[in-house]
């Protein structure tokens, strides 16, 4: 059980960096890891959740200025969030343990192809632009089936701003009532409470992304580590597809 909760925090402390940087890490990377370690995706998201909320959270606040212009945040609460609940209706409460982890791999690999294709990431983003509510959809059905609504998410805001500050509020807001809203589904339908195991995980992220930031990658360029970043998509993907074979 303890060495269990250390590799939980080791990938918290590592997946909050990468969060930290870059707006996305802890549920993209930190759900197919954790299920590739044996938890099963109940127990995955009450361990990630509070920590992707608690960072988030502090990233909305540091952006709070920021005025998404156009409706978003409205049609966010109406369409998003109700699809969400839906996705972890199925999710939890069907026995689709299989098919959680095909579906899983599925959008690590769009998330790979996402970030290597500039012609099928134009193409994706003017397709939402012009379809907001049906992408917001999408985002919650697939966010609430498999924790993996970031691979949607990134491109998604991308597609609707273009300065890097409004970007990010956009993640970061989207990322926060997402997050809270599963965690709130969660102890309705499971009967469990966060405990100290949780909040010790918060911690961990929200002491990270002060205490640690950009200058751990201080060493290398941006273009290097997102290169990185595609690679251990495209790795997460490969580990977890052969997962599904045994």
């Amino acid at each position: 059980m303890i060495c269990c909760i250390m590799e939980v925090y080791f990938l918290i402390l590592f997946l909050s960096v990468v969060q930290s940087l870059f707006g996305v890490g802890l549920l993209l990377f930190g759900t197919p890891l954790l299920l590739l370690l044996g938890h099963d995706y109940t127990d995955a998201l009450f361990s990630l959740l509070p920590a992707s909320a608690a960072l988030s959270w502090s990233q909305v606040a540091d952006h709070r200025g920021e005025r998404l212009n156009g409706g978003y945040r409205k049609r966010f609460f109406l369409i998003c969030l109700p699809a969400l609940i839906i996705g972890m209706l199925a999710a939890t409460e069907l026995d689709v343990k299989w098919e959680i982890r095909f579906f899983v791999t599925i959008m690590l690999v769009v998330a790979f192809v996402l970030r290597t294709s500039a012609r099928l990431r134009s193409g994706l983003q003017a397709w939402m632009r012009s379809n907001l509510p049906v992408a917001l959809a999408v985002m919650g059905l697939v966010h609430g089936l498999s924790n993996m609504g970031g691979s949607i998410l990134t491109p998604l805001v991308s597609s609707l701003y273009k300065e890097k500050s409004k970007v990010l509020a956009g993640v970061s807001f989207d990322y926060a009532f997402m997050a809270t809203l599963q965690i709130l589904v969660l102890m309705l339908l499971s009967g469990k409470v966060l405990g100290a195991p949780e909040a010790t995980g918060a911690a961990i992220s929200l002491s990270v992304r002060y205490l640690l930031g950009k200058r751990v990658f201080s060493f290398a360029s941006e273009e290097s580590y997102q290169r990185l970043l595609s690679g251990f998509i495209l790795a997460n993907a490969f580990l977890l597809g052969i997962h599904l074979l045994d």
